[in-house]
């Protein structure tokens, strides 16, 4: 699985044409060997040549042209410094010169900034990306500097697309820092995935955040028992759901701790349904994420009825003594959550206790997105069920996200059972085997 994922990043590198660590380091170590005395090897001219394997495409416009019809924007003189670069025409020039030689170090640095910026895109590729694979100078055009925008406002922002559209900007491409990167990378790609119905709604703040939460975490420490452990917090949850129908202490209990969780008119519904002996009715709406959080917290306020009630409840409790670390809650949180810029100005992995928040367009609706966090625990149950090691995770989850962005089909903004109902579609897809072969490529093959 890390030879896999490795392998994804080194695609994005070869996508944007750039010049790998060790032809860097190959050559930085050659100029200092020069600038020393020793002679210049054929293998490090054959490594200087390699420097001008990428060329800029042919422009479309003329310099005038340019000027006239796309006032303020300006080459990049970063990506054509490179292009300008013969550092073999150098070491030939200037081999008796030490010092001219030392310097020559120095014009390695554009192709090692690239390859730094690179490397940060291949590690938060969303899946199913196509600007990466497709526009060779989308790292190479990074401005950091704001130079090539009509107002160079953009310096050290948080990035944004800038360029889309402009024939004679030289592609579109990001302006700003690297702050944020996976949900604006994300935000870039969410325009290539083809939704299943015509008419269905993908929301510009929910989907970049969905797509970021299935690539951000890395599950090299999700242990069997860890991830058995997320299946049975959501059975568990739901368990109580339906022993609430028949329970009127238990169902008290059930809507004190949701209070938490659903908003005032969802939690009416469910309580009314299981006074009426009809909780089956209400089970498929319980998001995965509530059902976890009601277990876990169904344990804490009441571990003993917890431990005595058959089923799910038994079995965690008893996993929960054999693997107390890795089945706690707080395990849970941090290595199944999402990370919530937005709201908790981090992007670290927590499952926060909030109920969903209003969208009025803007800022807000990404507020809105991070109140979504089932996918995660979803993905997991499912691998659980299928009998999927826990490394397997890394290939699945961006996989059945991308699925099941291509599945919403909603009807206003804060149309969240259409989420639902797309990740339910999407797990009943995969419990199926019905899975696209197409979608993924090798990652759905190998399910």
């Amino acid at each position: 699985m890390k030879q896999e994922m490795a392998g994804r990043m080194r695609a994005v590198l070869d996508a944007q044409r750039l010049t790998s660590l060790d032809t860097l380091w190959g050559l930085a170590d050659g100029l200092k060997g020069m600038s020393q005395g020793q002679a210049a090897s054929d293998a490090l001219m054959r490594l200087a040549g390699e420097l001008r394997e990428f060329e800029m495409p042919l422009p479309i416009f003329s310099d005038r042209e340019r000027s006239e019809w796309a006032s303020g924007l300006r080459k990049n003189p970063h990506a054509t410094l490179q292009v300008r670069t013969d550092l073999g025409r150098v070491m030939t020039r200037s081999r008796n010169d030490p010092q001219e030689l030392t310097e020559a170090r120095g014009l390695l640095t554009p192709f090692f900034r690239d390859l730094l910026v690179g490397l940060n895109y291949a590690y938060y590729e969303p899946p199913g990306a196509q600007m990466m694979h497709n526009n060779t100078l989308l790292v190479r055009s990074h401005d950091f500097s704001g130079q090539m925008t009509p107002t160079g406002e953009e310096a050290w922002q948080t990035p944004r697309m800038f360029g889309r559209g402009w024939t004679a900007s030289g592609g579109a491409h990001l302006v700003g820092s690297l702050a944020d990167l996976p949900y604006v990378l994300a935000q870039i790609e969410q325009d290539f995935i083809v939704p299943e119905n015509v008419q269905s709604l993908i929301w510009a703040d929910l989907v970049p955040e969905m797509l970021t939460t299935a690539v951000l975490p890395r599950w090299w420490r999700i242990t069997p028992a860890e991830l058995r452990a997320v299946a049975l917090y959501q059975q568990f949850g739901e368990q109580l759901i339906a022993a609430g129908g028949s329970d009127a202490a238990l169902r008290g209990r059930i809507v004190e701790i949701l209070f938490d969780r659903m908003l005032p008119v969802r939690l009416d519904r469910f309580e009314r349904a299981m006074a009426a002996g009809r909780s089956a009715e209400v089970l498929p709406e319980l998001m995965p994420a509530e059902a976890a959080f009601l277990a876990a917290e169904y344990r804490r306020l009441h571990p003993a009825e917890a431990e005595s009630m058959s089923g799910a409840g038994q079995e965690l409790a008893r996993l929960a003594r054999e693997n107390p670390t890795e089945t706690s809650w707080a395990r849970i949180s941090e290595d199944f959550g999402v990370p919530h810029p937005a709201l908790a100005r981090t992007y670290a992995k927590e499952l926060l206790t909030l109920k969903p928040l209003p969208t009025f367009l803007g800022y807000s609706s990404r507020l809105l997105a991070e109140c979504w966090e089932s996918n995660n625990l979803y993905w997991a149950r499912l691998a659980h069920e299928k009998g999927h090691p826990p490394a397997l995770l890394h290939r699945l989850i961006p996989m059945l996200t991308h699925r099941m962005v291509e599945k919403i089909f909603a009807t206003h903004l804060e149309d969240w059972p259409a989420v639902l109902r797309a990740m339910r579609e999407t797990g009943e897809e995969f419990r199926l085997d019905q899975i696209p072969s197409g979608l993924g490529g090798a990652a759905a093959a190998g399910l």
